[in-house]
């Protein structure tokens, strides 16, 4: 089934990209880039989908093609179908490619593979401004909990090479960003960065649905269980916020990270608002079952029993 969907995710943005008006651009022919460009895209979603565990049912993995379709920072770009749109798509799926992998080798250990890893780490973080230092604290937040263990685990050459890559972006800028302690100047990139904020869907719908979990004991108790599982997500959307009375790389890069991690936060929470009405909605089919059977035993107890009295 879940096969399926994703076929239907392709088919569906074959039939919309064919139907939009044609932007063009360096490369374009309708019978190639359509099809490209929407297979960038699926994968994205089952890139997605399978780092943040909302691939279990179909209707996940739908609600996570049409969360990234509606609140991805850089959706706009995706139906221009064009280089800008495939170049775009293909920066996209080497992040959750790596966090997968992250992931994956979280808790092994091997001996192999040290130099390939260091320098996925250091090609991802360079080449992802808008996301690589609250990434970098994340890992760095997740290493320190784990520093008895850490250099033998098999993650720590990616670890390393992100921060390497954190570092390069620096380094390669022309100017420096200056985070010496001027409240004037903390003050004016908090105001701007929250006002863009305040504009995007994900950040408004991710923070939404967070007060409204802390309102019901079932929620609070969801959102204890995201926090502890989901660690690597949560501590790097508390991060991206930290950053914004900063902008260390710009502002534009800032409100891009908290609203691609505020999507991703989002559709944690949604994932939760599902499982827990597909649960309710299973059992409450099972207590109309045993109900209907506890009404036919009654009612041919009581036959029997009128029978034997007769």
């Amino acid at each position: 089934m879940r096969t399926l969907t994703y076929l239907i995710i392709f088919l569906t943005g074959c039939l919309l990209l064919a139907i939009v008006p044609k932007v063009g651009g360096l490369v374009w022919d309708p019978q190639v880039i359509i099809p490209l460009t929407v297979a960038m895209f699926t994968l994205l979603v089952w890139l997605v989908a399978r780092f943040i565990g909302t691939d279990r049912t179909a209707i996940e993995v739908a609600v996570t093609a049409l969360f990234i379709a509606l609140f991805n920072p850089s959706a706009s770009l995706f139906v221009s179908c064009d280089e800008e749109a495939l170049i775009e798509l293909s920066s996209q799926c080497i992040v959750p490619f790596f966090l997968t992998q992250y992931r994956r080798l979280g808790h092994k250990s091997f001996s192999r593979g040290y130099t390939l890893m260091l320098l996925m780490g250091i090609f991802c973080s360079f080449t992802h401004d808008a996301i690589t230092i609250p990434l970098c604290l994340a890992f760095l937040m997740l290493a320190w909990k784990r520093r008895s263990e850490f250099f033998r685990l098999a993650i720590w050459p990616m670890v390393c090479g992100w921060v390497v890559g954190t570092v390069l972006q620096f380094v390669a800028r022309r100017h420096m960003p200056d985070l010496q302690p001027d409240l004037q100047l903390l003050t004016w990139h908090t105001t701007r960065t929250l006002a863009l904020l305040w504009d995007t869907k994900a950040f408004v719908l991710a923070m939404a649905l967070t007060l409204w979990f802390t309102t019901t004991p079932w929620g609070r108790n969801a959102l204890l269980h995201m926090l502890h599982r989901q660690r690597l997500i949560a501590y790097s959307l508390f991060f991206a916020l930290a950053t914004v009375p900063f902008a260390p790389l710009g502002i534009e890069n800032t409100v891009t990270s908290v609203c691609f991690f505020a999507m991703l936060w989002a559709m944690l929470l949604i994932q939760q608002l599902i499982r827990r009405s597909v649960a309710a909605r299973h059992f409450a089919h099972r207590h109309t079952e045993s109900t209907s059977l506890r009404d036919f035993y009654l009612a041919t107890d009581s036959t029997e029993q009128a029978g034997n009295g007769k």
